[in-house]
């Protein structure tokens, strides 16, 4: 919370001459100038000023939704500030509140245009929603604005990594890093280029270093951790790459832990757990397949690609997008007024089964908005709608779109497993859950059983496509699909990993499907087993089940 004034008297004329000292200090020395200013608040000093420093004080120390608070009461002196109104973006930012951030930002750059801070801020806050085209605009623009901005520099070195366009991603790092030692981001592309052509060494070097830094925010050391993890695993020391995930993971979660941790925050567990109990005490006959809709879309086909978390589901979607019949879009909150009508509610779901299908024709109509929103025009198209748990949304989505088809990405549990735990996401409820192999398991199982119910009790077309299917026959499987998707089979598909390079990629793996297609995200596993034998009694019917080989 703010800090609170104390019941000593000072003089108007004292309180003017500190205000005066603060302001003075601001334009040199921004430490002293924050001392300063928590002086002056505990004196009882109402001053927009005075409540920024102190709010970046906050911030500094980690102290995210005091700080928040703090520079409300600037704002709420001084409205239309851009300063205030950026710091606050970057507070929001660093606590997850990426939506927030973003419309933060936004107005921040609409009450100064030349703010090369604020167009920097909405760039990182727009990469943190994938939305990869705004981030490069944001980041160009602050450099337009101010040419030696190594926060935009470095954001511009993030995107080129993602592309694998390795030397601009060197050049734009080696910018930031020249004008600012301190940027952690440029510092850690730097050893992503390392990882990404295979100096392991250097990669290792670098980051040793920047785990090293006393100043180091936690967030950053942690994912500084699972970085080195990588290195590691590069270098096949497998057992070091495994403490460094292990610890950094840890880092995180403790991190998020008053966001996602609370008794009272509920658990992504818990979210899968009520939609299904709510789903199975419902009357059968509400999730009948509803007749055919009277109006005639203008799209040609509607699929939805699910699954789990690393399971190949950016793979397939960057296969399917090559096709000239087939429009994509990854992982945008398209479903959202559905899913926060019938979702989000005690009862929604029972709710959900009980509407005649015509009554839904409004959440149609929102969905296919939020996706026209996003530069997607189905017409004449099979539009594939890409996120992998929207496994854990098939009530809803049968419901609204009876006639949607599901593409069910598999690939073995294990390394699915495995994958979702050595990778650092963007944080929300389910990535909380990837903290360790056992947690990652029990999320994977649970997310897995509620979905052979709904594949059993819901009248649904799908298409099962493993992994490693794709990758070991991929004339056979993608024609295959194809075939299900109702489009020509082409051999234009070979060429995804061209259309993957150009198109922004937001998910952990747009390096990787950049590469193309390659077998060593096949039976990855074996290399941590020792590390997995928590997990594996709680795959193994899953193995079982998908047909792969038993541990």
């Amino acid at each position: 919370m703010a800090s609170s004034p104390t019941t000593e008297i000072v003089s108007p004329e004292l309180r003017k001459r500190r205000l005066d000292e603060v302001a003075q200090a601001a334009s040199v020395d921004t430490s002293r100038a924050m001392a300063l200013a928590l002086k002056a608040r505990e004196d009882g000093a109402v001053d927009a000023l005075v409540h920024h420093l102190v709010g970046l004080h906050h911030k500094d120390a980690g102290r995210l939704d005091e700080a928040v608070a703090e520079l409300g009461l600037g704002l709420a002196l001084e409205p239309e500030n851009p300063r205030i109104m950026i710091t606050v973006g970057f507070c929001l930012l660093e606590a997850g509140r990426r939506r927030e951030a973003a419309q933060v930002f936004g107005v921040a750059v609409k009450l100064d245009p030349n703010s090369a801070d604020a167009s920097c801020g909405y760039g990182w806050a727009a990469e943190s929603l994938g939305a990869l085209d705004s981030a490069e605009s944001g980041f160009n623009r602050a450099l337009a604005l101010n040419p030696r901005h190594a926060d935009a520099l470095a954001g511009l070195s993030g995107l080129a990594a993602r592309r694998r366009e390795w030397d601009a991603a060197r050049r734009y790092a080696e910018q930031a890093a020249a004008l600012d030692p301190n940027q952690t981001d440029a510092l850690m592309n730097l050893a992503r280029i390392e990882i990404g052509v295979s100096d392991f060494v250097a990669a290792e070097k670098l980051l040793r270093e920047i785990i090293d830094r006393p100043a180091l925010k936690p967030i950053a050391r942690a994912n500084a951790r699972i970085m080195l993890g990588d290195a590691l695993d590069g270098s096949k020391r497998y057992r070091e790459a495994f403490d460094a995930y292990a610890q950094g993971k840890s880092e995180l979660r403790e991190y998020h832990a008053g966001t996602f941790g609370r008794p009272d925050s509920g658990s992504a567990l818990d979210a899968v757990s009520e939609i299904l109990t709510e789903f199975q005490e419902s009357p059968a006959e509400g999730w009948s397949k509803a007749p055919p809709s009277a109006a005639r879309p203008v799209y040609r086909g509607h699929a939805f690609l699910m699954g789990f978390p690393r399971s190949g589901t950016t793979l397939l979607e960057q296969v399917l997008a090559t096709h000239p019949d087939v429009v994509t879009l990854a992982e945008r909150p398209i479903l959202l007024d559905a899913e926060a009508e019938f979702l989000t509610r005690d009862g929604g779901v029972k709710q959900l089964s009980a509407i005649p299908s015509e009554a839904l024709e409004p959440f149609r109509k929102a969905y296919w908005r939020r996706a026209a929103e996003y530069g997607i025009d189905p017409t004449g198209k099979v539009f594939i709608d890409k996120h992998p748990l929207n496994t854990i949304r098939l009530p809803l989505i049968n419901k609204v779109f009876p006639d949607g088809k599901i593409i069910f990405a598999l690939r073995d549990p294990r390394d699915v497993v495995l994958s979702c735990f050595r990778r650092s996401f963007n944080m929300n409820a389910s990535m909380y859950q990837f903290d360790t192999l056992e947690n990652t398991a029990r999320y994977y199982a649970k997310v897995m059983n509620a979905a052979a119910i709904y594949f059993d009790k819901l009248p649904l077309d799908v298409f099962r496509l493993r992994y490693e299917d794709l990758v070991t026959d991929f004339e056979a499987t993608a024609g295959a699909l194809c075939d299900f998707l109702g489009v020509d089979r082409t051999d234009a598909l070979k060429d995804f990993a061209d259309t993957a390079r150009s198109r922004r990629i937001a998910t952990p793996s747009s390096a990787q499907v950049g590469r193309g297609l390659y077998d060593e995200g096949m039976n990855q596993w074996p290399r941590y087993a020792f590390a997995l034998k928590p997990a594996l009694p709680i795959l193994a019917p899953w193995v079982e089940r998908f047909g792969y080989e038993p541990s």
